[in-house]
Protein backbone atom coordinates (compact mmCIF):
# COMPACT_ATOMS: atom_id res chain seq x y z
CA UNK A 1 0.00 0.00 0.00
CA UNK A 2 1.69 3.08 -1.47
CA UNK A 3 -1.01 5.94 -1.17
CA UNK A 4 -2.88 5.31 2.26
CA UNK A 5 -6.57 5.90 2.27
CA UNK A 6 -8.14 7.65 -0.50
CA UNK A 7 -12.05 8.70 -0.60
CA UNK A 8 -14.27 10.16 -3.01
CA UNK A 9 -14.18 7.41 -5.45
CA UNK A 10 -17.49 7.08 -7.59
CA UNK A 11 -18.33 3.77 -9.37
CA UNK A 12 -18.83 4.70 -13.17
CA UNK A 13 -18.29 0.86 -14.50
CA UNK A 14 -19.03 -2.95 -13.22
CA UNK A 15 -18.50 -6.13 -15.30
CA UNK A 16 -15.76 -4.52 -16.67
CA UNK A 17 -13.29 -5.81 -18.92
CA UNK A 18 -9.26 -4.15 -18.44
CA UNK A 19 -6.72 -4.62 -20.66
CA UNK A 20 -3.51 -4.37 -18.37
CA UNK A 21 -0.20 -3.03 -20.34
CA UNK A 22 1.69 -6.08 -18.96
CA UNK A 23 -0.28 -8.16 -21.23
CA UNK A 24 -2.57 -9.35 -19.14
CA UNK A 25 -6.54 -9.27 -19.12
CA UNK A 26 -8.99 -9.25 -15.98
CA UNK A 27 -12.63 -9.53 -16.41
CA UNK A 28 -15.57 -8.75 -14.31
CA UNK A 29 -14.10 -5.86 -12.87
CA UNK A 30 -15.16 -2.67 -11.09
CA UNK A 31 -14.09 0.90 -12.31
CA UNK A 32 -14.44 3.70 -10.28
CA UNK A 33 -13.11 7.33 -11.00
CA UNK A 34 -12.64 10.88 -9.08
CA UNK A 35 -11.72 14.18 -10.09
CA UNK A 36 -9.76 15.42 -6.72
CA UNK A 37 -7.37 13.86 -3.87
CA UNK A 38 -4.68 11.55 -4.28
CA UNK A 39 -4.37 9.10 -7.13
CA UNK A 40 -4.00 5.13 -6.48
CA UNK A 41 0.00 4.67 -7.47
CA UNK A 42 2.10 1.79 -8.20
CA UNK A 43 1.87 -0.56 -5.21
CA UNK A 44 -1.61 -0.15 -4.50
CA UNK A 45 -2.91 -3.77 -5.64
CA UNK A 46 -3.92 -5.66 -2.78
CA UNK A 47 -5.43 -2.97 -1.02
CA UNK A 48 -8.90 -3.00 0.35
CA UNK A 49 -12.08 -0.76 -1.03
CA UNK A 50 -14.65 0.06 1.49
CA UNK A 51 -17.21 2.31 2.27
CA UNK A 52 -18.27 3.98 5.78
CA UNK A 53 -21.40 4.57 6.94
CA UNK A 54 -22.78 7.22 8.58
CA UNK A 55 -22.10 5.83 12.44
CA UNK A 56 -18.82 4.66 11.05
CA UNK A 57 -19.13 1.20 10.26
CA UNK A 58 -16.89 -0.18 7.73
CA UNK A 59 -18.17 -2.13 4.61
CA UNK A 60 -15.95 -4.21 2.55
CA UNK A 61 -16.45 -3.24 -1.42
CA UNK A 62 -13.59 -5.20 -2.77
CA UNK A 63 -9.28 -5.45 -3.49
CA UNK A 64 -7.62 -3.25 -5.80
CA UNK A 65 -5.95 -4.49 -8.81
CA UNK A 66 -4.91 -1.40 -10.58
CA UNK A 67 -5.73 2.27 -11.33
CA UNK A 68 -3.80 5.06 -13.41
CA UNK A 69 -4.96 8.67 -14.91
CA UNK A 70 -4.44 11.85 -13.19
CA UNK A 71 -1.45 12.53 -15.23
CA UNK A 72 2.20 12.06 -15.16
CA UNK A 73 2.23 13.89 -11.96
CA UNK A 74 -0.65 12.39 -10.52
CA UNK A 75 -2.93 15.75 -10.53
CA UNK A 76 -6.38 15.06 -11.35
CA UNK A 77 -8.87 16.84 -13.57
CA UNK A 78 -12.10 17.12 -15.26
CA UNK A 79 -10.36 15.67 -18.76
CA UNK A 80 -7.78 13.37 -16.88
CA UNK A 81 -9.79 12.09 -13.89
CA UNK A 82 -8.10 9.36 -11.34
CA UNK A 83 -9.05 5.33 -12.22
CA UNK A 84 -9.27 2.98 -9.41
CA UNK A 85 -9.70 -0.60 -10.43
CA UNK A 86 -10.71 -3.44 -8.20
CA UNK A 87 -12.33 -7.15 -7.53
CA UNK A 88 -15.87 -6.71 -6.23
CA UNK A 89 -15.82 -8.42 -2.70
CA UNK A 90 -18.66 -10.47 -3.83
CA UNK A 91 -16.22 -12.13 -6.25
CA UNK A 92 -13.60 -12.12 -4.55
CA UNK A 93 -15.22 -14.24 -1.31
CA UNK A 94 -16.53 -16.64 -3.70
CA UNK A 95 -13.13 -17.46 -5.73
CA UNK A 96 -10.83 -17.22 -3.42
CA UNK A 97 -9.74 -19.17 -0.16
CA UNK A 98 -11.06 -18.22 3.08
CA UNK A 99 -14.24 -15.98 4.00
CA UNK A 100 -14.33 -12.25 4.38
CA UNK A 101 -14.40 -11.57 8.04
CA UNK A 102 -17.79 -9.82 9.68
CA UNK A 103 -18.08 -8.82 13.02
Amino acid sequence: MQTGEMCGWKVTGTQATVHYTTGTTAENMVIAKKTSGPSSKKGDSGRPVYTVDSSGRAFAKGIVSGGGGGGGDSSRGFFDPCQLIFTDIGLANSALPGKVAWY
